[in-house]
């Protein structure tokens, strides 16, 4: 029998098995062109060699051969992923404890699957507030408007994973509170859930404005996969759609919306689109491809009431003009899920409060991803909750390991184009800068030097050359070697 082929994301390092790459990558969302074949390469003893690829754009790590053809969390090709060098070979303890887990999603799983290649002996025990595996969030704008995206294909590990790796996961359980005088999670239900080391990945949940009418019929938020399958089901039928602020997630649910068809108003408090992604000429082009497809974006609007009866006709704007709406979601930004950590000695800011390990400040428990803050920052994206939850893991596992702040960078797949963004793009008003500009009808790219080091880009349309750009920007590359490789 021969064996199956493996496809790796260039984007955010995902690999998939399959005689052919995926139509779409499970965690990024990218077509099969971003996905790469990992060739068959064989050891001294005749077995095969297995690597680690990392995707340069969301931070997505993915064994096999070659790189995946679509990353599964961003959905980029298999040129935006990177080999990543051999590790030693990790200690592993034997030494039994009862590791708890809050939260299923990127930092919670990124920490079981440290914990299981370091400890075969301990329980790993998942508690998850949904009724459904952990899956790659940035992909579940996508199921709005295709059929054939399902939980299945988003989900981070199999039910055979699970099973293998003796890891349990229990669903539909909220925790009411963190009893860290006796280590034991009370859930909701009141069952008590005993623990030796706790990690806290409990996300973080939509901001929710108090505007007047975001309780009526047909106004939403979109984090969860339930959320996404309302928004799906309450929009047939409809014609109308407003999204309520302007960024990555509310342009992604407006470019889906417009594919179901829906006219579709995306409403924005700042003078431009994505503008700390962006500098203005790009939001300039962004804002063109955005009104080329058929979508409204309305600028300097700022949300009044929602209006409507018991369902939602329309939101009134506090210049007084009114943009109709049928289906609204609100999409202005997430706060970090802290609730659980009040009055146990747990620092919280606006976040939990976490060391370089992971630490907080009662011993033995680990905060990482959406909920946690390190060093005053949340970014509160994919790549920082995976390299937290990686770190909560090693040392909750007692392993040796410290996090250092990711470089923020930003992708958007929506409206029929691809944006990507890195580091300072002419935001310091006291910096000197000098610029690299190229624009043609597949892309648009721009290069941000201070004193003649990359400082930051920015590519929309044709974002092929993303790893480029990421390689000079970890590496302080210079202008000429930079505009020599985007001219090659």
């Amino acid at each position: 029998m021969e064996s199956t082929k493996k496809w790796k994301c260039l984007v955010c390092g995902e690999v998939v098995e399959g005689e052919t790459p995926p139509e779409q990558c499970p965690v990024c969302g990218v077509g099969p062109e971003m996905f790469e074949e990992l060739k068959e390469e064989k050891k001294e003893a005749g077995e095969q060699k297995v690597y680690k690829w990392k995707c340069t754009v969301c931070g997505e790590i993915v064994e096999g051969l070659e790189p995946p053809e679509i990353c599964p969390v961003c959905g980029v090709g298999p040129e935006y992923f990177v080999k990543m060098e051999e590790a030693e070979e990790e200690k592993v303890s034997d030494e039994k404890e009862n590791i708890v887990i809050i939260g299923a999603s990127g930092a919670g799983m990124g920490a079981a699957v440290e914990i299981r290649k370091r400890n075969k002996a301990s329980d790993i025990t998942i508690l998850s507030k949904e009724g459904v595996k952990g899956y790659y969030r940035p992909q579940l704008t996508k199921m709005l408007s295709r059929n054939d995206v399902t939980i299945e294909q988003l989900a981070i590990k199999t039910d055979d994973w699970f099973k293998e790796n003796k890891v349990k996961l229990l669903l539909n359980k909220v925790v009411e509170r963190i009893d860290t005088v006796n280590s034991k999670v009370i859930l909701k239900d009141n069952e008590e859930i005993p623990y030796t080391k706790l990690i806290i990945a409990s996300g973080a949940e939509v901001f929710v404005p108090p505007l007047e009418g975001r309780d009526k019929k047909g106004v939403f938020t979109l984090r969860y996969v339930k959320d996404g399958d309302e928004i799906k089901d309450y929009a047939k039928g409809k014609n109308t759609a407003a999204i309520i602020g302007g960024g990555i997630l509310g342009l992604e649910a407006a470019s889906e919306l417009n594919k179901m068809g829906l006219e579709v108003t995306v409403l924005e408090r700042g003078d431009r689109i994505l503008p700390r992604q962006l500098d203005h000429d790009a939001s300039k082009v962004l804002e063109q491809i955005v009104d080329n497809v058929g979508v409204n974006f309305l600028k300097f609007v700022n949300t009044k009431e929602i209006i409507g009866d018991e369902a939602v006709k329309g939101i009134l704007l506090d210049n007084g003009e009114t943009v109709q709406a049928d289906v609204v979601i609100i999409s202005t930004g997430v706060k970090a899920n802290t609730e659980i950590a009040k009055d146990t000695g747990i620092e919280i800011k606006r976040a939990i409060v976490v060391n370089e390990r992971m630490e907080t400040a009662v011993p033995g428990i680990y905060a990482c991803g959406d909920c946690a803050e390190y060093e005053g920052i949340n970014y509160a994206l994919w790549s920082e909750a995976i390299e937290q939850g990686k770190t909560a893991g090693i040392n909750a596992a007692k392993g040796d390991y410290t996090y250092s702040t990711i470089i923020p960078s930003t992708t958007l797949n929506a409206f029929g184009t691809s944006v990507f963004s890195i580091g300072d793009i002419g935001s310091d008003p006291e910096a000197e800068y000098k610029t690299y500009e190229g624009n043609d009808s597949k892309s648009y790219i721009k290069l941000y030097f201070k004193n003649n080091i990359l400082a930051g880009g920015i590519l929309i349309g044709d974002t092929s050359k993303t790893v480029v750009l990421i390689n000079g920007f970890e590496k302080s590359k210079t202008m000429d070697e930079m505009i020599e490789k985007f001219k090659a």
